[in-house]
């Protein structure tokens, strides 16, 4: 019965994994849309870390069915507060357009895009415009799973976001999270030290994930991926010497501490470029038709990259012992250099303009930079490659869009 009710709360979990970064990544403005994204990350670990310190608040309980039905029974309260506020969330403005919901979804971005003291709401008007233009083509576009990897573009993302999932979690995260008293054990410390270690550990998640995304939309997706896959191999060697030195004797304080310090750095470094930063890459990646299964191949690959490293660990630190460190070493090492030369930069590109990053400039309807305001008329005005202009008169909702040539009579009219 545990194991069926774990497989129905993994099944969940991981669902939501792939679903909330998605949401948020069609709801917020391209230029925030690091911060919001990344804000998965740092309740992730926020998640991690209440289970963390209930895990530490329980080992002191006396009885000793408390100590394991305490935990899980708090964790049921957070699936009820989900439940109960779904009613009051916006559906995504693009997933409703991809549904012709075009009114429903025009509400939504006026709604969270209005911008204070602008009458005119250029930035919500314009956004709106684009995203539905761009569904009014992706509706059109049906792609198997298949043609995730047979169409070029398609094939370049899937490979880009599955392969940045498999190599942040041949890091080693997860096995130093599910093995973390284990390993502090390892290194010389008692059952309660191992707990407030691992208390501690997950709180540098927390902290740095927030930093992750307080600096994403500053200074890009691309320099903090890097950072943390290279860092979190930089702390996985310093790790593995610790362990490999000072381990066995147990006599070292200095090399045991720096084997605990490494692993909170290699923490703090995984958070900000890693777990903060995938999340937001994956939901990226991809156009509105296929960003589904983009997510669910990226999520798929994070699973089972951890199922196997999980179910290989205890046998394998059992007969090869610190050695284990140098499989994660060589992946996130030869990974980062892999990454350097293919990572591309999606910071502040509207999702509808990520095309361009992969050579599908053809799939591109319209590009936010030519859409403006004409602020004597309070217009949306289009700027077109062949000299045209669509000049949308909007009132409560989307209205027809008359095209015309620099000032000639329209030549014909379009629906925003």
């Amino acid at each position: 019965m545990f194991i069926t009710a774990r497989f129905f709360a993994g099944m969940g979990s991981w669902g939501f994994l792939a679903c909330t970064p998605t949401y948020s990544a069609e709801l917020a403005p391209p230029k925030l849309r690091g911060f919001f994204v990344g804000m998965n990350g740092v309740n992730i670990a926020l998640g991690y870390a209440l289970a963390s310190y209930m895990g530490m608040a329980f080992f002191y309980a006396k009885d000793p069915v408390a100590q394991w039905r305490g935990p899980l029974g708090i964790a049921l309260v957070w699936p009820f507060m989900m439940l109960a506020i779904l009613p009051f969330i916006p559906e995504s403005p693009r997933f409703l357009l991809m549904q012709g919901k075009v009114d429903q979804a025009h509400d939504v971005v006026l709604k969270l895009h209005s911008i204070p003291n602008d009458p005119d709401q250029e930035f919500a008007r314009g956004e709106f415009y684009q995203m539905q233009k761009q569904a009014e083509l992706d509706r059109t576009l049906h792609v198997s799973w298949w043609g995730m990897f047979s169409k070029a573009a398609y094939r370049k993302r899937t490979i880009l976001a599955m392969g940045f999932a498999f190599i942040g979690q041949s890091t080693a995260v997860l096995v130093i999270n599910n093995y973390g008293p284990t390993l502090y054990k390892t290194l010389g410390y008692g059952t309660e030290d191992q707990l407030r270690f691992q208390c501690g550990w997950i709180t540098v998640g927390v902290i740095f994930n927030a930093v992750g995304a307080s600096l994403m939309d500053r200074f890009g997706r691309r320099p903090l991926m890097l950072i943390g896959v290279s860092g979190c191999c930089l702390w996985l060697i310093i790790e593995a010497a610790m362990v490999a030195s000072f381990a066995a004797q147990g006599t070292n304080k200095a090399g045991l501490s720096m084997g605990v310090a490494a692993f909170y750095l290699f923490l703090a470094v995984y958070s900000v470029g890693i777990d903060v930063a995938g999340v937001v890459f994956y939901s990226e990646l991809f156009p509105n038709n296929i960003r589904a299964k983009g997510i669910c191949l990226s999520i798929a690959t994070i699973a089972l990259t951890d199922l196997v490293y999980l179910q290989a660990t205890a046998t394998a630190f059992a007969n090869i012992g610190w050695k284990f460190y140098l499989i994660f070493i060589i992946i996130s090492g030869l990974g980062a250099l892999l990454m350097y030369f293919v990572l591309p930069e999606t910071k502040g590109i509207p999702l509808e303009e990520m095309a361009k990053l992969f050579g599908d400039t053809d799939n591109i309807m319209v590009y936010a930079s030519d859409i403006h305001l004409d602020h004597n008329t309070h217009e949306l005005v289009v700027d077109r490659k062949d000299g045209l202009t669509h000049t949308a008169t909007e009132a409560d909702r989307p209205v027809p869009v008359t095209v015309s040539d620099k000032g000639h009579e329209a030549s014909h009219v379009e629906q925003v």
